[in-house]
């Protein structure tokens, strides 16, 4: 019974913490967040829009380590996909300010460096404005769970809300719609389809490899019988049921 009573309350505890965020914030913020949830709650109404037709944001973040629980964002890149065209012009890309630089390797690896990491956007900003950008449409990205996991992690610590958007997961559709492949990795994927971006782990730019990648996506579904964007939901949850996930 304790274990019970115990278990009911994690999920309210999780309530109160995120509304207290809420108060805490600036009131010009609060009613932006406001705002946001409020069109959150409406829900996702486009899950049956024609694949031919939808909007996607393809998204990507730079962070300070691998470790979806503790780890921050340094970077946000993202890139909407709609009509099956990649849109330019609704690009986003902000970086987020840090307490401290992150360690020597992950400034190799990213090429933010420490003075950038340091002069970035006040973080609940940041968190604001991408939440925007992706408004109520479902984001692409590889290895997804990463990604939804440190966003929604971070959009609850600086913000006090829950992130309502539904991800889906490039490396569970890839090997669904092109079974007959050994391809692993983004850029296994990347030199299969002869695809090349000028950088790689660079938030903009890993999302417009995202981008690239979801187009034939997209193609090879129309081709497969999969017409709207809960049919290619649809597809993804079956490859995670049947485990095949690479």
């Amino acid at each position: 019974m304790h274990i019970e009573s115990t278990l009911l309350r994690w999920p309210f505890l999780g309530w109160v913490r995120r509304r207290r965020r809420r108060q805490a914030l600036p009131s010009w913020l609060r009613a932006r967040v406001e705002a946001l949830q409020a069109q959150n709650r409406l829900g996702n109404r486009g899950l049956r829009e024609p694949l031919t037709l939808a909007r996607f944001v393809a998204l990507d973040l730079e962070t300070t380590g691998a470790r979806m629980d503790q780890d921050r964002i340094i970077c946000i890149g993202a890139i909407a996909v709609r009509a099956q065209t990649i849109r330019h012009q609704e690009a986003f890309e902000r970086f987020v300010r840090q307490p401290q630089a992150s360690s020597v390797d992950n400034i190799l690896i990213h090429q933010i460096g420490g003075q950038q990491q340091l002069g970035g956007e006040d973080p609940a900003v940041v968190l604001l404005e991408c939440l925007e950008f992706l408004h109520s449409t479902v984001v692409v990205a590889f290895r997804a769970e990463f990604d939804s996991t440190i966003l929604r992690r971070e959009a609850a610590q600086w913000l006090g809300v829950r992130v309502a958007n539904r991800f889906v997961d490039l490396a569970v559709l890839l090997p669904a719609l092109f079974p007959a492949t050994q391809n692993d990795t983004l850029e296994d994927w990347m030199t299969h389809f002869g695809l090349r971006v000028a950088t790689r782990h660079q938030a903009l730019a890993d999302a417009y490899a995202h981008a690239a990648l979801l187009l034939i996506v997209l193609r090879r579904a129309s081709q497969v019988g999969l017409h709207t964007v809960d049919d290619l939901i649809g597809i993804e949850k079956a490859q995670r049921w049947l485990g095949l996930r690479r």
